[in-house]
């Protein structure tokens, strides 16, 4: 979203729906080029054994429901045309985190490179919402000594280890704001109609049957098709 004229629950909704305004909203016929939905199968978690979705408790063996998602987005406006925004959310993940994770492209050239240097890779930052908020940016540093090898080093920020005090629980803030009557956090109605807007085709070809649901196994970073989405535009996903 674009900067706000103040920090007005109003005014930060009414530029969060001018931005959900531009996203692409898929044609059905796209959806399997652009998305991902998969089931979690047995696997281990932990290193402890776990069974699938379909064998736990309360689940129809002919259950179609998708425990992992991933996509691909467009946002049509001046600041974000033609750059791509890849989601993903799933069950029986390695990880339970949220992350937003912003990676730069390359430059168009670099002499590091073309003198041979080895190690070289996009910076990227990323912003760490849950657990153990914060923030950390990994730089491509030289390694000491005569050789052209770099690697990629990080810098970190945590709350934890820069505050002394703990920050409130996610249902602690909405609480708070409620009682202040602040709707800043809070989604407003033209939100939620244009999220829907971007997700409706989805839904609907996933009902149609036209995306296939495939299986991952359970603690794995997903299903191979996930790979595949970003492969086709020569990226991959952040490992877990």
């Amino acid at each position: 979203m674009e900067s706000p004229a103040s920090f007005n629950a109003e005014l930060i909704h009414d530029e969060k729906v001018k931005l959900l305004r531009a996203v692409e909203s898929p044609e059905i016929s796209d959806v399997p080029k652009m998305s991902v939905r998969g089931q979690y199968g047995a696997g281990r978690v932990d290193a402890e054994p776990v069974v699938g979705y379909l064998e736990e408790d309360g689940v129809v063996d002919s259950s179609q429901t998708e425990t992992y998602v991933a996509m691909k987005l467009l946002i049509d406006n001046w600041r974000w045309a033609g750059t791509p925004f890849y989601i993903r959310t799933g069950k029986r993940l390695p990880l339970r985190l949220t992350e937003i994770v912003v990676r730069f492209k390359p430059v168009p050239h670099l002499p590091l490179t073309a003198s041979g240097a080895k190690g070289v890779v996009p910076n990227e930052i990323v912003f760490r919402v849950q657990p153990n908020e914060g923030a950390s940016l990994r730089l491509v540093a030289k390694v000491p000594g005569f050789s052209k090898v770099v690697r990629p080093v990080r810098m970190d920020f945590q709350y934890g280890t820069s505050f002394v005090w703990e920050s409130p629980e996610a249902y602690e803030t909405l609480m708070h704001d409620a009682l202040l009557d602040d709707k800043t956090r809070f989604t407003s109605t033209q939100e939620v109609e244009q999220t829907w807007r971007v997700v409706d085709p989805l839904l609907s070809a996933w009902r149609d049957g036209l995306d296939e649901l495939v299986v991952y196994e359970a603690g794995s970073d997903g299903p191979s098709a996930a790979d595949d989405l970003l492969a086709r535009d020569g990226r991959e996903w952040r490992k877990l």
